[in-house]
């Protein structure tokens, strides 16, 4: 278990997003290894179409690793300042939340690092309340434009569905949870992402998520191609920006909205994109995030050891194993390989990191980011 002492970390608001992998750049001028993500079950209460993870979910989770190696792995990693805890549904197997989530956290509150769980609410109550004080973020994905999608898509690649009346309690605590334990005080963020199935629901969907979830956070994500959800229907760039654009018009101000992964930069000589750019950097409670997946993250599995670069599994698959090699080492046989050295272009004046893979081919297959790259920094006189 870790020695290090415990770092007192500031409230997560609009000004602090521990997520954020250009903070890296800002304390060490570089990419560095700061975020973990962990896949702790292969199990799941549900089973939506739109799970990029849905291909493994099983019936039955192995046996994990013994937890020291895996405080050891985590002890060699000097700038970890951030821990994700994925799946499956990481608080549907009991034995799961006791031999691998509960140690996690521990570990993660021992040493000041930031938590965040992915989990789709929707069981007891108590299962949540009996990890809230090791939580910093709740995060939560809710595509759901109508009932009848939640029942449908929510358990679309189950062979054998349980009944509506099961399906449709399920979405009621999924609402009375996000509520009550924002209530409470857990900072619960709910992800939209935007695709085909959702942009006719957008108003509809913003507006349970603050006034009945009583969400901290909205978070917007455009959807990509990638592992299960390959065959789903994205959005083309106009429809994107449109949406992006609608959402500005009808949010509710209050509430802290972030974009993820947005196909817009401004490298692009458009003046769309570079006025929905500049409406997103003046609008009230917003931001725009980097990607993490492949900056300053990685992901493990707690059960083969198996090291992804997260979103870039179908590019790259297993890059290492946390068996045989140390994180750090691995970050940065990740970071100086072709592939990376390709996308993590840096633009200082904007604070941008570049596309990631999945944004790159979907987009934009034959554009040279690094040469953009060069052209901002002539533009800028940066380095």
């Amino acid at each position: 278990m870790s020695t290090y002492s415990i770092n007192k970390k500031c409230p997560i608001d609009i000004s602090n997003d521990p997520w954020e992998p250009y903070n890296d750049i800002n304390m060490h001028n570089q990419l560095t290894l700061s975020n973990i993500e962990f896949t702790t079950t292969n199990l799941c209460n549900m089973r939506c179409s739109h799970c990029a993870v849905g291909y493994t979910l099983q019936t039955q989770d192995p046996e994990p690793l013994p937890m020291d190696l895996i405080y050891r792995r985590l002890d060699e990693i000097p700038d970890l300042k951030t821990l994700s805890i994925t799946g499956g549904e990481p608080m549907f197997s009991k034995k799961s939340i006791k031999q691998v989530v509960k140690p996690l956290l521990k570990y993660a509150y021992d040493r000041g690092i930031y938590v965040q769980m992915n989990s789709n609410l929707t069981l007891p109550q108590d299962r949540y309340l009996d990890i809230a004080e090791y939580i910093d973020v709740m995060h939560i994905s809710h595509n759901w434009g109508t009932i009848e999608e939640f029942t449908d898509v929510g358990f679309g690649a189950m062979t054998k569905q349980p009944p509506l009346k099961a399906k449709l309690k399920l979405y009621e605590q999924m609402l009375d949870n996000a509520s009550t334990l924002s209530k409470q005080g857990m900072f619960v963020s709910a992800e939209t992402m935007l695709n085909q199935s959702t942009l006719p629901h957008l108003d509809k969907i913003h507006n349970e998520v603050v006034k009945d979830m009583h969400c901290s956070r909205h978070e917007i994500h455009p959807m990509y191609p990638a592992d299960f959800a390959s065959q789903l229907n994205v959005l083309s760039l106009q429809d994107m920006k449109h949406a992006i654009n609608h959402l500005l018009d009808i949010r509710d101000e209050d509430i802290w909205m972030l974009f993820g992964t947005l196909p817009i930069y401004p490298c692009l000589n458009d003046e769309d994109d570079q006025a929905l750019l500049q409406r997103l950097r003046n609008a009230k409670n917003v931001t725009t995030r980097n990607d993490p997946d492949g900056r300053n993250r990685l992901n493990v599995n707690v059960f083969t050891g198996n090291v992804i670069v997260t979103d870039f599994g179908d590019e790259n698959g297993t890059i290492s194993n946390i068996k045989t090699d140390k994180l750090p080492d691995v970050f940065n046989q990740w970071i100086n390989s072709s592939l990376a050295q390709s996308l993590n272009c840096h633009c200082a004046e904007f604070n941008c990191l570049g596309p990631n893979v999945l944004v790159k081919n979907m987009y934009y297959p034959h554009t040279d980011f690094k040469e953009k790259e060069k052209m901002m920094h002539r533009i800028y006189q940066t380095n």
